[in-house]
């Protein structure tokens, strides 16, 4: 017989959050058994170091290392980011929440980057965020990699191309790379095109994944219309225990669209994605906009008004001509097209407005396509399309007149220089073939090298490192990039705004989305600069063409006009989807509908959604508002609650104290104090064991700084000063620090300080408690024990984290007192206490098990008061769980017919009855396990210091 199996979770010191399995009958042939420790079998030692120092380090790292509970953020007011409230309501909401899944939905430019920091930053002090995902796009890596960094301290392994072509050399093909790393960010899809990889990803478990763009994973389209990306996303969304998705547009103006987020978050919260209440999604997202008062109270002296203007001009001969010729263009297989298909002349078109070089492009691939199908019909377009190519080919660089107004704008109207390193300009097309042609011009034009202008755009091999360098190098000041040229694809999260305030739309967009998308790179929260951008607008003699562009110019008015109003301008088009936008556009242009008359359309959609619940973008909105609202997350419910007690004033007094210590027995621990700037020789602990990842030399472990944040001299730089930290920040986007801080943000998330509290809280060895005689803060007959007791859930994740003091008077027990009074009465972390002699310990080592039971009572007195609250939750939980499972089975009646017995569809029903059953049932035993504990009337204490009077 093997015996007891015991699955453990470590809980303190080096072993905390790891998992561990021991074999009762193995463990006894080792000849070391399974021990139950008793918490009173502790040896009492008199701390002899100065002002109790080793006491109160010793004392701290417990505190450090135990887990808040609690609705109290303990984030609020700490991390390198301006305090504003706003941004904190994502954590007020997952700390009420039964299970922390969130979207965040907010505008454009707002900090959701930041509030996902905030957020993970949370979840890591309280133990409840150890294995870390991130899943962004492939430009957006290296931003999001820093942010969390400088910011919030939260180190996160890249996983681009490179990195994983390092990875799979290095280790054996049957060990899961995921497992290597315990914080981590990757792009959706490299996940999506590597299979390796994405099975790898499916098999680990998570503490809390981030999607970011997540309305690139939603259901778009209908049922049928699930992606690779959105089934990746659902997988990822059941393998771990915390979910935040981040968007400003979450959803194209469906129902089922949102839903299919909303049920990644819980898949138990909606029955029919097409018919759903703001009671089945609350609690599960937040949306704010610029307009919301809270958000327009915070930002009001900190985004500066955009400047947007619009640069008409008059098209040249050559370009007329072209006009002409294609608004009297006649293609077959236009006249054949089956219902729903784009006619062939307004790609054309819309390939026309973008440049010569995208027409070209677009009709020499077109005519070369129908050579190759050699038909009667093919022949007659292929003619019909060749007699554009000479017209194509006649417009050149001075007869291509918006290129013109370009040059004018640079060279006459902002007499803009290259030589001013803070005065970037950032060039939006969504044709390739424009962005390389204007790569190529601009080089010319303005006497500039290579390297002055760059393109940003997804396609090529090793794309995804490529966009990284290009939009880091464009936010360093010592980088030669002055023009960016970017693909649609710079314009989701992208921060272009460190150097640069100035955008021009090269070609104007036919999604009202992208408007928003592009002018948000460069106007944003953080832009200490006016934002300014221009639109070029032709204004050409041809009706047909005339009018189009005029349908053009109406987008750019509608997305001025939404500025100032909390309504997302996508309203007028009836949908936030890019595509389904660009058709209402394309239609209207095919339709040859006027300039007026697609204003009333837009008119008409606005007012029906204001007047209708139905699904277009409007009414979504103020549903989700309604929704919202009844959340009712307000800052101030915290106001009075107690954060985690401390033994010293801040977390930079605590580190440079543990170094202090950690030198003494360690001489190799080097490291200086100035300023409030500790800087320290990286120690050997930080550096792996091995040579993975490692050519020369050991490589810096991922958990405690990213390998491409290593200072090249071997020195840490460690500051608490918000300001110190923003000015490094700054410094290195001037390239005076190669694209990383030279400083580190040293908070309470910091790795060293986990770190530091690991290494002292052994410094009076295993089963050791100090004492410390403090004469005139006690009284002469009092002695005072601190505990610290926990009571984890059924997954061993603490749900009540006491700290009880157990005060005794002439050896007769007094009272219990909660450690952070304790703390004060004494006056530790403000003042110091000489150590006035060794403290008497045979005395009280007699009261110490008393002192446990009275701790043990205090912890499992809290627990019940816990249980009782959590009784109501779970009760409302279980209530809300049989109303919502009732609702499913009704839909799964209803789709299907009952009185149908066909073998087939009795199976099918049968399936998914099973599959709902069971979602419910995962649903609940991961409700159950994280929100009850054990009915241990003897919960885990420890004694961790002692003081007397």
């Amino acid at each position: 017989m093997a015996g007891s199996i015991i699955h453990a979770t470590g809980l303190s010191g080096i072993v905390r959050d790891k998992n561990a399995i021991f074999v009762e009958s193995v463990e006894k042939a080792r000849g070391r058994g399974i021990e139950v420790i008793d918490p009173a079998n502790v040896i009492l030692v008199p701390d002899k170091s100065s002002g109790y120092s080793d006491t109160l380090l010793h004392l701290e790292a417990a505190l450090r290392k135990s887990a808040p509970t609690g609705l109290t953020p303990q984030v609020a007011k700490k991390a390198a980011i301006d305090d504003l409230d706003f941004q904190l309501d994502p954590v007020r909401l997952a700390l009420r929440a039964p299970r922390i899944r969130v979207l965040i939905g907010d505008d454009v430019g707002l900090g959701k980057t930041l509030e996902a920091g905030l957020l993970a930053a949370e979840l890591i002090l309280r133990r409840r965020a150890r294995r870390i995902l991130v899943v962004t796009t492939k430009a957006m890596l290296t931003q999001f990699q820093q942010e969390l960094w400088t910011r919030f301290s939260i180190p996160l392994v890249r996983m681009d191309s490179a990195k994983i072509k390092q990875i799979r050399a290095r280790i054996p093909q049957n060990q899961n790379p995921f497992d290597q790393f315990e914080k981590t960010i990757i792009s959706i899809d490299t996940l999506k095109n590597d299979e390796q990889y994405r099975v790898s990803l499916e098999k680990s478990w998570w503490d809390l994944i981030i999607i970011d763009e997540a309305h690139n994973v939603a259901e778009r389209g209908g049922p049928r219309a699930v992606s690779q990306r959105n089934v990746l996303a659902e997988r990822l969304a059941s393998r771990s225990d915390a979910l935040v998705l981040l968007s400003a547009t979450p959803h194209d103006g469906s129902r089922r669209s949102f839903a299919s987020l909303m049920r990644m978050l819980d898949p138990t919260s909606i029955a029919d994605p097409d018919h759903y209440g703001p009671d089945d999604i609350q609690g599960l997202f937040l949306r704010r906009f610029r307009t919301t008062p809270a958000v327009k109270e915070a930002l009001k002296s900190k985004v500066k008004a955009r400047d947007t203007r619009k640069l008409d001009l008059n098209p040249s001969p050559p370009e007329e001509a072209l006009y002409d010729a294609l608004a009297n263009l006649a293609l077959r297989e236009d006249a054949s097209r089956k219902k729903g298909q784009r006619l062939f002349k307004t790609l054309l078109e819309k390939s026309l407005f973008s440049s010569p070089a995208a027409f070209l492009e677009t009709l020499r691939k077109r005519v070369a396509s129908l050579e190759e199908q050699a038909d009667e019909e093919s022949a007659a377009d292929v003619k019909a399309l060749s007699a554009l190519l000479p017209l194509a080919e006649a417009i050149d660089d001075g007869s291509f007149t918006k290129y013109q107004r370009l040059l004018k704008l640079l060279k006459s109207d902002l007499k803009w220089k290259a030589t001013k390193k803070d005065d970037r300009l950032v060039i939006f097309s969504e044709r390739i073939a424009t962005l390389e042609w204007l790569a190529q011009r601009l080089r010319a034009d303005l006497c500039l090298d290579e390297s002055q202008v760059a393109t940003l755009h997804a396609s090529g091999a090793g794309a995804d490192v490529k966009a990284q360098q290009i939009v880091e190098d464009f936010g360093i000041e010592k980088k030669p990039i002055r023009i960016l040229l970017a693909s649609d694809m710079a314009s989701e999260g992208l921060n272009l705004h460190y150097l640069s305030h100035k955008l021009i739309h090269f070609d104007i967009p036919w999604a009202l989305l992208k408007f928003q998308q592009r002018n948000g790179r460069i106007d944003r929260y953080g832009q200490e600069r006016t934002p300014h951008v221009w639109y070029l607008v032709a204004h050409p003699q041809q009706e047909k063409i005339k009018g189009d562009l005029r349908i053009l110019e109406r987008l750019i008015e509608r997305d001025l006009a939404a500025q100032e109003n909390i309504r997302d301008p996508s309203v007028f088009l009836g949908t936030n989807d890019e595509d389904a936008q660009e058709d209402v556009v394309a239609d209207a242009m095919e339709a040859d509908t006027t300039a007026e008359e697609f204003d009333a359309q837009m008119d008409e959609r606005a007012r029906q959604t204001d007047m209708t619940e139905n699904e277009r973008f409007a009414a979504l909105e103020e549903f989700f508002l309604a929704a919202q609202e009844s959340t009712a997350i307000t800052a101030g419910q915290e106001e009075g609650a107690e954060g985690r007690p401390s033994a010293f004033g801040s977390s930079f007094d605590f580190t440079v104290a543990a170094l202090r210590r950690v030198q003494q027995l360690n001489s190799d621990v080097k490291f200086t104090v100035k300023d409030r700037v500790i800087t320290l020789d990286i120690p050997d602990d930080f550096r792996e064991r091995t040579a993975f990842g490692a050519a020369t030399r050991r490589a810096m472990q991922p958990r405690f700084m990213p390998p491409e944040a290593e200072p090249d001299d071997g020195r840490i730089r460690l500051t608490d000063d918000r300001q110190t930290m923003n000015e490094s920040i700054r410094r290195s986007r001037q390239g005076t620090e190669d694209g990383w801080p030279q400083f580190q943000y040293l908070w309470d998330v910091h790795p060293a300080v986990d770190w530091l509290a690991d290494k002292v809280s052994g410094v009076f060895g295993r089963g050791k408690a100090p004492v410390a005689l403090v004469r005139g803060h006690l009284k002469s007959d009092e002695v005072a024990f601190v505990f610290n007791g926990m009571v984890p859930n059924l997954k061993g994740h603490p749900l009540v984290d006491e700290w009880p003091v157990v005060v005794f008077r002439s050896k007769r027990f007094h009272a219990v007192e909660p450690a952070s009074a304790f703390l004060a009465r004494m006056g530790l972390g403000s003042r110091d206490i000489p150590n006035v002699g060794d403290a008497r310990t045979d005395d009280i080592q007699e009261l110490i098990e008393e002192a446990v039971g009275r701790a043990q009572t205090f912890v499992h007195e809290a627990r019940k008061k816990f249980d009782y609250t959590m009784s109501d939750e779970l009760l409302r939980l279980a209530e809300k769980r049989d109303h919502l499972l009732d609702r499913h089975r009704r839909r799964i009646a209803d789709l299907f017919d009952q009185a149908d017995d066909r073998a087939a569809v009795r199976n099918r029903r049968e399936r998914e009855e099973r599959r709902l059953q069971d979602e419910f049932d995962q649903w609940w035993d991961w409700i159950a396990k994280t929100r009850q504990t054990q009915d241990d009337p003897n919960p885990y204490v420890r004694l961790v210091a002692a003081f007397r009077g």
